[in-house]
């Protein structure tokens, strides 16, 4: 067995975690390894970094790299550019595994201590937390460090359009900050010292008014009346000559406020926040009680305090929280209102319109407790609505105030209870997002993290008694799906038994049957929060809701409601759009399939499940799910046809294939490729569930489907894990032709990875097959073992079984199976020594794909007459054949078939000395098979890197190169290009003068 080679220079010190990198780019961009700077002089590849750096842990496209490289007018090579840019980088910082490739692009993996940018933005929001709670001082620290990281303009040294609009962006960020910190030092009575600073940043930035009014400010406060007059005169004529506006409200308010002497503006706090009078001696204070142990949320409650304190005067701030039944958006809002409360000098008001019930309040109820609640006598309140709305707007008019309405049901329950002109702010929360609020800001509140969820419980029923069953008490928020109503329902049951155990909670909570009659106390409940809004469903949403808990995939889109309701998509769409709208089911959008996805949260799917429980339709229900896995069933078949352009060389079997798939082929299967990406956990469950309900022959089929993205995945556990699960289902059903059709695609399995039962599972498939008289599935298992045969070196036993097979697929009429049986009888024949029947050979197989008009059939066959010329010498014509079989490839978006043809032609590049070609098409090759998961490919795409770095006389990068090809052969345990790798590994330090010949730290390869 081939080993992993010990050589001087292995993978090893490219790993991620055996290098410390750190970035910089608020400043000159930088990047520094393990303590010392890296040189990345290439202004492209800076252009490259740069922006991977700005999208830090995201997808950068590949076409949005483009355009930042070139603009407008890239060259035909740009995608190749990019790669070589990409395993440039990847070489300099020492780390291949820093930079992901993605299907879409590239991501750069770091952690938020490594880049500046990100450590600025975190300094910069715990200074706002700080400061939006009054801990002035921690807030001046948090920002006196965020201002620190930045060391000169942003993105120093990268050229480009794009470049220069993020580093403006930059720029505002940490303008900002400086406010942000002027403001805080204000606060803390340091306007003397903060003068001078002040007129140096008017100075450098004229046009910022926020800036002009602190200058005025302090000088005011230190005594300086007169200065802080002439500043605003400065100011005016700044604004009036640069832009021609008159400065805004806040500066005209504060100097007259100077001028008059206004006692509000003499102290700590700055006049936008005191300088407000109420208009009504009434200053009403609606707020329900702030929690004392409010937890997390802290990027939340800065961007809800900067919407609600906007300066803006052209509009009334209103911010929206939505979230799922528990989530804690009333506790937000109100932990957020008791922060404001000193911002809102007239008071604040607060309506609970439980719209999220079956009885929503009227408008009409709210409008006169507003009224009320603002002063207004009960008999002056009047009896028509449109005088009522006309009194509120005129009330709320002239008065600083917050207003909180909980629990929206839609736009409609609250359109006549907004301000009409800005003075006030309103907070509102929703299960719904409100989109048509105008001028709205939402946020979405998640479920709390893990460290969250901990700290809560920590807080509620004793941090010590959390910190001595540290595995139980995360074990039991795991169960509460990080719901924070659950959390804190869980932590005052373990507060209100204090001789209970953390684990005694958790044992009560680990059968579902009973958690949701733990997660309750008192009054409080999970279960009947989720039952005050299962109720408000329509009746066919309400069925949906329980009939998707019978799935147990973890997420799903329209086609599988609509298998299981029997109806179309369209119809099932907007009942899954209630649900999500109502948060019993949450939902993304998918950027693989373009579709929109759906799952539960657990306890949801928890209280769904109940539900099921009680209709006492057992049959439905499974009628149901079989429609659902028949769906599933009809939609991978689909794909694996779209994928190989037609329907040759598979098996198919008697289970029942949901009627409605097809008419819904075309929406969900555009990219049948990333349709099976997309769905490849929910083959799996799927697999399993018909295994459990004993479908075992819609299990096998499942599981035989599924290969076609296994085997281009290379996800070889999840192949051999569902077709033993499969295996054990039909051998319990006594399905002899499902046993074979299993056992012949774990023999395809052991093939791939070498594996020891790869021929025994072949030859027990080939005599269940004969056993059953099934001529495709022998046809197919011959076909394996001929290939098996082919790969461990015995060409002629190969060709007679490739003949049988052929033979086989003749007689049953498939043309397809035949063109892929011809293409490795060519390779065959090709390793017996005959390139001219290898060459007869592989165009039969190309004309049987032209007969077809199947444009996969005829780029396997190019692919392989390429292999044919290449190893006869004629390297022009094989060129020729690859660039074909390539351009066929990119055609049909096959991206395993493109990672083949350019291997192949970077090969046939390479043996005309052309090394700038063959890296791009190399280098291609490499970054598809990362996307892919093609390991053959892969190896021999680094392989030839080698060769080209080698052949420019680069010893290190070949080197590194050889070195990574070795040990993906070695991973293959595929020994004679194992041997290879380290023979030019051997050749190359030796020419570089590394090793004398024959030298005793030469690697030796196997042992």
């Amino acid at each position: 067995m081939a080993r992993r080679i010990d050589v001087r220079r292995s993978v090893v010190p490219y790993a991620v975690d055996m290098v410390r990198v750190e970035f910089r780019v608020l400043g000159t961009l930088e990047a520094v390894v393990d303590g010392s700077p890296v040189p990345i002089t290439s202004p492209r590849q800076r252009i490259v970094l740069a922006h991977l750096l700005m999208a830090a842990n995201h997808v950068v496209t590949v076409e949005k790299l483009i355009g930042a490289v070139w603009d407008a007018s890239p060259p035909p090579s740009a995608r190749g550019q990019i790669q070589i840019c990409i395993s440039a980088l990847r070489r300099a910082l020492g780390s291949p595994e820093i930079i992901d490739t993605n299907p879409l692009g590239y991501s750069i993996r770091v952690a938020r201590q490594q880049l500046d940018y990100l450590m600025f933005d975190d300094a910069l929001a715990q200074g706002r937390s700080a400061a939006a709670k009054g801990r002035l001082d921690e807030a001046l620290t948090h920002l006196d460090r965020a201002i620190g990281i930045w060391s000169g303009p942003a993105l120093g040294g990268v050229p480009g359009r794009a470049a220069e609009v993020v580093s403006h962006r930059l720029e505002e960020r940490r303008i900002m900050a400086l406010e942000d910190r002027a403001e805080i030092r204000l606060g803390l009575g340091g306007h003397r010292e903060l003068v001078e600073e002040l007129v140096a940043l008017t100075t450098e930035y004229p046009l910022r008014e926020r800036l002009w009014g602190f200058r005025m400010l302090a000088l005011y406060r230190s005594g300086r009346q007169a200065e802080a007059l002439a500043t605003y005169r400065t100011a005016r004529t700044n604004l009036v000559g640069e832009l021609g506006i008159e400065p805004s409200q806040y500066l005209r308010k504060l100097e007259r406020a100077i001028l008059s002497q206004d006692s509000s503006i003499s102290g700590d706090v700055d006049d936008r926040r005191t300088t407000g009078t109420a208009t009504s001696v009434h200053r009403p204070q609606e707020l329900p009680a702030d929690l004392p142990d409010f937890v997390g949320h802290a990027a939340l409650i800065d961007a809800l305090t900067a919407t609600l304190t906007s300066e803006d005067t052209k509009q009334v701030p209103i911010a929206v929280i939505t979230g799922a039944p528990g989530c804690g958006k009333t506790s937000l809002a109100l932990h957020v209102a008791h922060l404001l409360r000193t911002r809102f000098v007239n008071g604040s008001l607060y309506a609970c319109l439980y719209g999220s019930t079956a009885q929503p309040r009227s408008t009409d109820a709210v409008l006169s407790d507003l009224l009320h609640g603002l002063g207004v006598a009960p008999a002056e309140i009047p009896v028509a609505r449109g005088q009522r709305i006309n009194l509120l707007r005129s009330q709320l008019a002239t008065r600083r105030l917050l207003i909180v309405l909980d629990d929206v049901g839609n736009e409609d329950q609250i359109a006549d209870l907004l301000p009409g002109v800005p003075g006030p702010a309103v907070l509102i929360t929703s299960r719904r997002r409100l989109a048509g609020i105008p001028g709205a800001r939402a946020v979405d509140v998640d479920m709390m993290s893990a460290d969250e969820s901990l700290t809560l419980l920590g807080r509620i029923c004793g941090e010590q008694r959390v910190a001595a069953a540290r595995d139980a008490a995360a074990e039991l928020t795991r169960m509460c799906g990080g719901l924070p109503l659950a959390v804190r329902i869980a932590a005052v049951r373990l507060a209100a038994h204090p001789h209970w155990a953390v684990g005694t909670l958790l044992d009560r909570l680990r059968d579902e049957r009973f958690r949701l009659d733990e997660l309750s106390h008192g009054d409080v409940a999970v279960r009947s929060l989720l039952a005050d809004v299962y109720e408000s469903l329509t009746v066919p949403a309400q069925t949906l809701f329980w009939l998707l808990s019978a799935l147990e995939i973890h997420e799903f889109s329209a086609w599988a409601a609509a298998a299981l309701l029997d109806c179309d998509t369209k119809q099932a769409t907007a009942l899954l759009d209630e649900l999500a709208d109502a948060r019993l089911l949450e939902a993304h959008f998918s950027p693989l399939t373009r579709q929109p996805r759906y799952r539960f949260h657990e306890l949801v799917r928890v209280f769904a499940s109940e539900h099921r429980l009680t209709q006492d339709d057992r049959e439905k229900c499974t009628a149901a799910i079989t429609r659902s896995l028949g769906a599933l069933l009809a939609f991978a078949e689909e794909a694996h046809q779209r994928i190989y352009g037609g329907r040759f060389a598979v098996l198919q079997g008697t289970a029942p294939r949901w009627a409605g798939a097809r008419a819904e082929f075309d929406r969900f299967l555009g990219d049948p490729t990333a349709w099976f990406d997309e769905e490849r956990i929910t083959l799996e469950v799927a697999i399993r569930q018909a295994a459990e309900l004993e479908l075992d022959e819609l299990c096998w089929e499942l599981a035989i489907v599924s290969v076609t993205m296994y085997e281009r995945r290379g996800l070889f556990a999840e192949w051999r894990t569902t077709h033993n699960i499969a295996l054990e289902a039909t051998g319990r059903a006594g399905n002899r032709r499902g046993d074979a059709a299993v056992l012949a695609s774990l023999g395809s399995l052991g093939i791939a990875q070498h594996a020891e039962d790869d021929g025994e599972n072949l030859l027990h498939a080939m005599s269940l097959f004969d056993a059953v008289g099934d001529q495709v599935g022998s046809a197919l298992t011959l076909r394996n073992l001929a290939h098996l045969d082919r790969i461990q070196g015995r060409p002629a036993m190969a060709v007679l079984r490739y003949e049988q097979a052929l033979e086989k697929f003749r007689t049953v009429g498939d043309l397809g199976a035949q063109a892929h049986v011809l293409s490795g009888l060519a390779r065959s024949h090709l390793d017996l020594g005959s390139p001219q029947r290898a060459e007869v050979l592989a165009k039969e197989s190309l004309a049987l794909g032209e007969q077809l008009g199947n444009r996969r059939l005829q780029a396997q066959a190019l692919y392989r007459l390429g292999e044919v010329f290449a190893g006869s010498g004629q390297s022009l014509a094989a060129k020729a054949v690859f660039q074909s079989a390539l351009d066929l490839a990119r055609a049909q978006d096959d991206r395993v078939g493109q990672s083949y043809a350019l291997n192949g032609l970077g090969g046939a590049m390479l043996e005309q000395n052309e090394f700038t070609a063959a890296e791009v098409h190399f280098s291609e090759a490499v970054e598809i098979c990362r996307m892919t998961h093609e390991r053959n490919v892969h190896a021999h795409a680094l392989f030839g890197l080698g060769r080209v770095y080698l052949g420019r006389g680069e010893f290190d990068t070949a080197e590194h190169f050889f070195v990574q090809a070795a040990n993906a052969f070695a991973m293959q345990e595929n020994s004679p290009w194992h041997s290879r790798s380290i023979e030019e590994l051997g050749a190359l330090r030796r020419a570089a003068g590394r090793l004398p010949a024959r030298g005793r730290n030469e690697p030796t390869g196997q042992r």
